[in-house]
């Protein structure tokens, strides 16, 4: 992490320098895309899923730094060919990031670059008591298993559903997630129900197997369930009142059951 905190400091100084001079192409800018941007992006992560506070907090400063120097000089510029999208970041709010609702999700899906700039800035607003909306999509779109991020996604999401406890669907989720790694399944708080650890998967009458894989199963059961039919076929509609994820490899798995079910 001192190795990304190093760089991003001498892009900026050389960001700096090449303006005095008169130097700055393209080539550079896309340098400063992958070391500055993406590179303090890298360093907020892990530093937030180690709980190096500090660190989060001195990636935020060194980008907004950063991002003024761009935004003055003109340099937030996109060059298709190169993937050079820092045009993209000249309506940033530094304050609160990139919101990328999924509602709006059919105008488009989210750029890699403005899920970069929201892990520098929406984790640095964690520690403050502004949590993202949806973490998978605001700080963690495109990111999959096999990515060397991956993993410390999942730890950098459980702390913020530490510090913030979301509904048991989102909770079900990251468990489910944690189990295909081959992590052991741990209990969080929700905040509209419970979870515990199991350690036999029991009868499923009356669940929907939304996945089986031989080894993981999720299982869920709908309150006030209906289906809906379609000439191509149909599907189940309802409010999750209990999720169960189970891993038979390890003989345990997760339960969890929405408040009032």
């Amino acid at each position: 992490m001192n190795i990304l905190a190093r760089d991003a400091g001498e892009t900026l100084r050389r960001l700096k320098e090449r303006i005095e001079n008169q130097s700055i192409d393209s080539l550079f800018l896309l340098d400063v895309q992958s070391t500055f941007v993406l590179g303090l992006s890298d360093l907020s992560l892990y530093s937030f899923a180690l709980e190096l506070d500090d660190l989060v907090e001195d990636s935020y400063t060194t980008f907004v730094r950063g991002y003024k120097v761009l935004r003055k000089n003109g340099l937030l510029i996109n060059v298709p060919e190169l993937g050079l999208q820092l045009g993209y970041l000249r309506d940033l709010n530094l304050s609160r990031g990139f919101s990328l609702d999924r509602r709006f999700s059919l105008l488009g899906e989210p750029l890699e670059i403005q899920v970069w700039v929201n892990r520098i800035i929406k984790l640095r607003n964690a520690l403050h008591g502004d949590f993202p909306r949806d973490p998978f999509r605001e700080l963690g779109y495109g990111v999959e298993s096999g990515d060397r991020r991956f993993p410390v996604f999942l730890v950098a999401l459980r702390r913020l559903y530490t510090m913030s406890p979301p509904e048991i669907e989102s909770l079900s989720r990251l468990v489910h997630l944690e189990i295909l790694e081959g992590l052991l399944p741990r209990p969080l708080p929700c905040r509209d129900g419970w979870c515990e650890v199991i350690e036999c998967l029991k009868n499923s009458e009356g669940f929907t197997v939304v996945e089986d894989n031989g080894d993981t199963v999720l299982l869920y059961r709908l309150e006030g369930e209906r289906r809906l039919n379609f000439p191509w076929g149909s599907i189940k509609m309802g409010k999750p009142a209990e999720i169960v994820v189970f891993s038979r490899k390890m003989g345990k798995g997760i339960r969890c059951i929405r408040e009032g079910f």
